[in-house]
């Protein structure tokens, strides 16, 4: 059924806003009565005969309902003219689309064959993953379920699918390969890593705080993430100089640097997390806090950040560009100057 230029106007603006938040118009879209206003105002000469709004944009619903557009909530504002409190917008799309072609499939994994047809395209991309990885005849040597999702899905997955590779195991349970955790788990090699808990004062004991004394040393090197801290401390060699390893929970170091005492003797720190905005900021704004509180600048580890740009996967940005300026200045922590030829971060200078 036709509509007016102004229903039909309105339809495109509501659709449009519908589409920003990511609406795929294969369901319904529930719509609140102030963004129908808002859109209502974003048409051009939508009142040209200047008439009661209330009344025009009443008409204008009634009409697209009509024609099976949109569909009106039951209740509403009570007032003379009335209006919905909301309105559904009607899918257009077929939600049932046809699936992709299955691939053919590893032997561990023959069994979603069964289950392809009513998979949802998420669960499909993340079977072909998987079935990609199995094929590679990986080796699968037990290490954290978040490297292994990252070693997975960040190099046989789409960035478009996995945005951030590592944390797709976190939450995807549904569907035969990702329900059974334990089976999961022993398919892909992998165990969970859970965080140390959090305490101020330093410990001896493993996994009992912030700092985990790992040796003898001055020197304290501080882990963004969780499942990094967990391997770092369970991969350093027989001889090191370091004395602590620490979580750093995100931009918490910031605050947390506070909790280093004079009395560990703490010489050196030093610092590996993301390449990214924050990652940056984190320990450039610490080192300010380490340095008023008369510690050491907190420096990066940089031995693991080299590590980390031979092997590591690029991951699309999260944040917004930096400035120049901005930029230059985070990224002159990382500057290799600070080293002398073959230092390594974990040697006291």
């Amino acid at each position: 059924m036709a509509t007016s230029r102004p229903a039909s106007d309105l339809l495109d603006e509501l659709r449009a806003a519908a589409e920003r938040g990511g609406w795929k118009r294969t369901v319904r879209k529930r719509v609140e009565i102030n963004l129908v206003w808002e859109a209502y105002h974003r048409i051009p000469a939508a009142n040209a005969d200047d008439e009661y709004e209330r009344a025009v944009l009443r008409r204008l619903l009634l009409e697209l309902e009509e024609a099976g557009r949109i569909q009106l909530l039951r209740a509403d504002d009570r007032e003379k003219v009335a209006l919905p409190a909301a309105i559904w917008l009607l899918p257009t799309g077929s939600a049932t689309a046809r699936p992709a072609p299955m691939p053919p499939w590893h032997p561990e994994v023959r069994e979603l064959a069964t289950h392809w047809p009513v998979a949802t395209p998420k669960q499909r991309a993340a079977y072909i993953a998987v079935n990609r990885w199995l094929m590679t005849n990986p080796d699968r040597s037990l290490v954290p379920v978040r490297e292994r999702s990252l070693e997975i899905f960040g190099r046989h997955g789409s960035a478009a699918d996995f945005p951030m590779p590592e944390k797709v195991l976190d939450t995807l349970r549904s569907g035969p390969l990702f329900s059974d955790r334990e089976k999961l788990l022993r398919l892909i090699g992998a165990f969970v890593v859970h965080p140390p808990l959090l305490a101020e004062r330093f410990t001896e004991t493993i996994g009992d705080g912030y700092y985990q004394r790992v040796g003898a040393g001055r020197m304290l090197l501080v882990i963004e993430n969780a499942t990094t801290w967990w391997s770092v401390v369970n991969s350093l060699p027989e001889r090191h100089d370091l004395g602590y390893v620490a979580w750093g929970l995100g931009n918490t170091f910031t605050a947390s640097v506070n909790t280093i005492s004079a009395r560990h003797a703490v010489s050196q720190i030093r610092y590996f997390g993301d390449l990214d905005l924050s990652g940056l900021r984190i320990p450039l704004s610490a080192s300010a806090t380490a340095v008023q509180n008369g510690l050491p600048q907190v420096r990066p580890a940089v031995h693991l950040y080299r590590a980390l740009l031979r092997l590591g996967l690029p991951i699309a940005a999260k944040e917004k560009a930096a400035a120049p300026t901005d930029a230059a200045r985070l990224a002159g922590w990382l500057a290799r100057r600070e080293y002398g030829p073959g230092r390594h971060p974990t040697h006291p200078r």
